[in-house]
């Protein structure tokens, strides 16, 4: 018996899936959810099979953000230290060496669009509703609803996602940066696994230190974050020599064939 009552955590294989299960409440993250959030984390981290982590939401909303009823039973120091926890498990998650993968539906607003910032791959259904509406609650984003996003989207349309507090769609949400790809709801699990069949059949350790250099050399002026980018590559059975496997059998595997046949015309049928 799972030891979560507000998340659903799955193994399967090398596939590890985190459901928001609140329903009745959207999926708000309320004080207890927030801390399973943070604790199944700490396990994927420390799972070294795992190769992909899915966030879902249970019913019709993938995650509305805070409960603001929940901060009602907050003290005086509550906010400063569940918004370091909140940001801790953000970047905890941004961190994972697996891929981390946002699977969207309905609403996706607050911290839930926060949470998706930190994800490698959003793929969201045409019905999926996001925003930044803390600014009507009187309270400021937490997650990095001020700082991830203004990345993504730039300083002008964060601006007015926070301080209007407007709802938008998944065809606005896609055009700034926040969707990798649009579906239909029908068809959003079979999205998500044809994704993961796909990074799947790469070579994790090349995966892992891509993740890494993109992650941290986004944060760093130009200059710096070119030092990500020289190869490392470990070859003690080939002492003086840079080739990987993949180099030597470019020309003759047909495992990289056949991944290459699948990888250079993924997600190229919508013009």
């Amino acid at each position: 018996m799972s030891k979560y009552k507000k998340i659903i955590f799955e193994r399967k294989d090398t596939i590890t899936t985190i459901t928001f299960n609140r329903p009745a409440a959207h999926n708000a993250l309320d004080r207890e959810m927030s801390e399973e959030l943070a604790d199944a984390i700490r396990l994927v981290k420390k799972d070294r099979e795992c190769r992909f982590l899915i966030f879902r939401g249970n019913g019709d909303t993938f995650c509305a953000g805070d409960d603001i009823k929940d901060f009602l039973t907050w003290t005086d120091d509550d906010p400063y230290w569940q918004g370091r926890a909140y940001q801790e498990t953000a970047q905890a998650i941004e961190d994972l060496n697996c891929i981390t993968i946002a699977a969207v539906d309905g609403v996706c607003t607050g911290g839930g669009l926060e949470l998706t910032l930190t994800c490698d791959f959003v793929i969201a259904t045409d019905r999926s509703r996001w925003g930044m509406p803390e600014i009507d609650w009187e309270i400021t984003p937490g997650w990095g609803g001020v700082t991830r996003l203004s990345k993504f989207a730039g300083r002008r349309k964060t601006k007015e996602w926070n301080l209007i507090g407007q709802l938008f769609d998944a065809v606005t949400a896609e055009r700034y940066d926040l969707i990798n790809r649009i579906c239909k709801p029908a068809d959003l699990t079979k999205e998500v696994n044809a994704l993961v069949e796909v990074m799947a059949a790469k070579n994790p350790i090349t995966v892992r230190r891509t993740k890494f250099a993109l992650n941290k050399g986004a944060d760093l002026p130009l200059s710096g974050a070119m030092a990500f980018e020289v190869p490392i590559q470990p070859f003690a059975n080939k002492p003086g020599r840079f080739a990987t496997d993949g180099m030597e059998d470019f020309a003759k595997s047909e495992t990289r064939a056949a991944r290459r046949k699948v990888s250079k015309n993924f997600w190229q049928d919508r013009k």
